[in-house]
Order: structure tokens, then sequence, then C-alpha cells
């Protein structure tokens, strides 16, 4: 019996030659399928893969695509159907990007306390009270002993 093979990603100069070659789909109706969109850009060029990414917690694909052409060339004809009308709804076509490195990648656990989020670079830290001359209430209480109504 083979077990079955594990997808490698593919290295930073690897995916930055697949991104030269692969556009980016927006407004894509959430109806659609993988067919109906290759259907649309068949007249562009070979396509090699057409992805639609779905939400990770509810599994409903979200309303844009990627497609990835045999060749770069094909790009420039995908990108004349941007503004065009697909299944009713007018789509948006641009050129893939590459994401940057470390941009959306995991995060490693906070532990307790620390910083939250951030992009690094200065931190901020947040005064609750600032007291002048020293009048610092003490303990708990706040300004308690303060209000002496007789």
């Amino acid at each position: 019996m083979e077990m079955p093979t594990k997808m490698i990603p593919p290295t930073a100069e690897e995916q930055k030659e697949i991104d030269s070659r692969s556009v980016f789909i927006g407004n894509v109706d959430f109806g659609s399928s993988i067919e109906d969109i290759e259907e649309h850009f068949k007249g562009c060029g070979e396509i090699i893969r057409t992805t639609i990414p779905k939400d990770k917690f509810t599994k409903k694909q979200k309303n844009f695509a990627y497609i990835e052409f045999a060749s770069a060339e094909s790009i420039e004809n995908a990108l004349v159907m941007n503004g065009s009308l697909f299944r009713s709804r007018q789509i948006v076509v641009t050129a893939k990007r590459t994401n940057k490195p470390g941009m959306g990648a995991q995060r490693g656990g906070r532990g307790r306390g620390g910083f939250r989020g951030g992009r690094g670079g200065q931190q901020t830290v947040v005064v609750k009270y600032v007291y002048v001359n020293g009048s610092s209430p003490r303990g708990r209480g706040g300004f308690r002993g303060r209000f002496n109504p007789y």
C-alpha cells in the first residue's frame, strides 16, 4: 500500500515565478465554481490551476479566486477582462502579488502577560491614572476616605 505523498510548498523563488504567471480575480459570485471561472478565462491562455479560497471556520468559499496560467503572456489577456461581467457581477482582475515573508505567518504563543500584537518597533504603554503632587490613593479602595459629608 502506497502512502499518499505530501505536497512540498514551493521555495520563495518558485512561488515568485508562479505568481508572475497568476492573476487575482475579485468580486467573484459566491456560487461560482472553478469550472465557471475557467470557462470565463479560457480565451486568455492555458490555465494550470484555479483556486477559490475558503473561510477556514465556515468552510464557505470567499468572493475571490486565483488563476495560474502556463505563460506570463496570458496575464496581459486576462487583465483586459478587468471590469467584465461574470455571473452578473463586475469582476476585478489584477496581477497576483507575491506575499511578503512573515506577513500573516503563524505567531507563536505569547504566554502570560506581555504586549499583544503590533508589528514590532516601539511598544505603547498605557497609563491609567496620573496623580499630581504624590496624592495617590492607598490600597484598592480608590478614593475611599476622601468624601466626608460632615
